[in-house]
């Protein structure tokens, strides 16, 4: 058994040899740490990225990476595995199942771009500017609840500071509830009518169903075209969707009471 420490003065970084295997100590990032280590576990690119992904939206901090993931991954070196081949073929399954889908990017435009005036008792939005909007990546056939919740792309962790989805999207609560853009409405077509149906416009969004409209009549102002994120499928047709983001939010699952 044999040890053999080489530094790497251009990258600063440490490599360690232990029985024919190199391991490396870095300057790197927590994050990057990571990552290195899954790649040189034989996991792909793709597939290590989505599992630190995974575990950062569970909740891991960014320091505690690392030691999660070799805690799950065992005594690897003996092939005994603690739960990181479980991870690694969820992921793969996850990215199974976006092969193929188009990804769309929706612009989210926070409050100070947009206001409200009355019509008919109703708030119609009205865009003053776009220049405080950001993007968003996302794949067809989510839910906009969910890319606020889980989406790993580029601004969503912006997004998050502004949709809670409190009830985790089974429309209890109307945290995630935004406002579409009247240019990307269609106030003749209802959520309930077939998607497919001719003679509705693909690229506009319909109106919410009546369970829905209930849950937003509880939301924060409440627009003429508003919906809840969580009940909003985006299709390839809503590539360049524009959603307005309201000022705040009610949250009615702080107010019910929970015995101890």
């Amino acid at each position: 058994m044999q040890t053999a420490m080489r530094k790497n003065a251009a990258f600063c970084n440490t490599s360690i040899y232990y029985n024919t295997r190199r391991f490396t100590i870095s300057k790197d990032t927590p994050t990057q740490q990571t990552h290195a280590f899954l790649l040189s576990l034989g996991y792909s690119d793709a597939v290590s990225k989505g599992m630190i992904d995974a575990l950062i939206q569970n909740g891991i901090s960014h320091s505690s990476l690392l030691g999660m993931v070799k805690g799950l991954a065992g005594r690897y070196e003996v092939g005994e595995d603690a739960g990181l081949e479980t991870l690694a073929a969820s992921v793969k399954k996850e990215l199974e199942n976006e092969q193929g889908k188009a990804k769309l990017k929706v612009w989210f435009l926070p409050s100070t771009g947009w206001s409200s005036k009355e019509d008919d008792g109703l708030g119609v939005p009205t865009i003053h500017s776009m220049d405080r909007a950001f993007p968003v990546e996302v794949t067809e056939g989510t839910n906009l609840a969910d890319v606020a919740r889980f989406g790993t792309s580029e601004n969503c962790d912006v997004l998050r500071e502004y949709l809670e989805c409190a009830c985790n999207g089974i429309m209890a609560c109307s945290t995630c509830h935004v406002v579409i853009h009247p240019e990307w409405f269609d106030s003749t077509r209802s959520s309930d009518d077939e998607v497919s149906a001719s003679g509705f416009d693909q690229t506009k969004i319909g109106t919410p169903s009546e369970p829905e409209q209930d849950m937003i009549d509880l939301a924060f102002e409440p627009q003429s075209t508003s919906r809840l994120g969580c009940q909003i499928t985006l299709t390839k047709a809503l590539d360049g969707l524009v959603i307005l983001l309201p000022e705040g939010s009610n949250n009615l699952m702080d107010s019910i009471p929970f015995e101890g």
